[in-house]
């Protein structure tokens, strides 16, 4: 088997992606930058001496990983033009939404992809057809410009800050629940957005 081929077929099968889409992911992630990173001598001995060495293959798979996810999210996401339809709303309200940051969206090229999980589908259609109530809110308190895979994940995982009889909840899960939208700012804002 090609590598190419069997390039496909693992994106296929660990991202349900096309090597297109995975690309399109990989220009979503910010560029390498060694130096943000390094380590000074004192530390990258502590580290070695608690066998805690480099791995150059987990940091490749973590990274392919990312990709697969953000791939996952851009070609699942609405585009202007269906958020438009779906929200009953003009361009130019669809625009004033996302630059107020009322509305989640990920620059694609020239335009602009809407994650559809910010969004309630209609049971029957699978269409969606209103942002979950308080998202807007919670996207406000969000840091400025957050990766699409941070989003996504605290959306996604339960939080402490928002426990019902005695479980968490993810703050998808407690909105579209009833619950109160100051918890998930709270979480958001207690939320590490730079070790996601």
């Amino acid at each position: 088997m090609s590598t190419v081929s069997e390039l496909d077929q693992l994106l296929r099968e660990r991202f349900d992606i096309t090597r297109d889409e995975f690309v399109a992911a990989l220009r979503m992630l910010p560029s390498v930058r060694p130096w943000a990173t390094s380590l000074t001598e004192e530390e990258a001995q502590l580290l070695d001496d608690a066998d805690f060495g480099e791995d150059a293959e987990a940091y490749v798979a973590a990274g392919a990983e990312i990709a697969g996810h953000a791939g996952r999210l851009a070609v699942t996401a609405l585009t202007s033009a269906e958020v438009k339809t779906a929200l009953g709303l003009s361009d130019s309200r669809v625009r004033q939404k996302r630059l107020a940051r009322e509305l989640w969206a990920i620059p694609d090229g020239q335009t602009w992809l809407f994650p559809i999980s910010q969004f309630d589908s209609d049971p029957k259609t699978g269409l969606p057809f209103r942002q979950v109530r308080g998202l807007a809110e919670v996207f406000k308190s969000l840091p400025e410009d957050p990766h699409p895979v941070a989003v996504d994940g605290f959306l996604h995982t339960r939080q402490p800050e928002l426990e019902r009889d005695g479980h968490a909840l993810a703050p998808l899960d407690w909105l579209r629940e009833g619950g109160d939208v100051t918890n998930v700012i709270a979480a958001a804002l207690a939320s590490d957005w730079y070790g996601r």
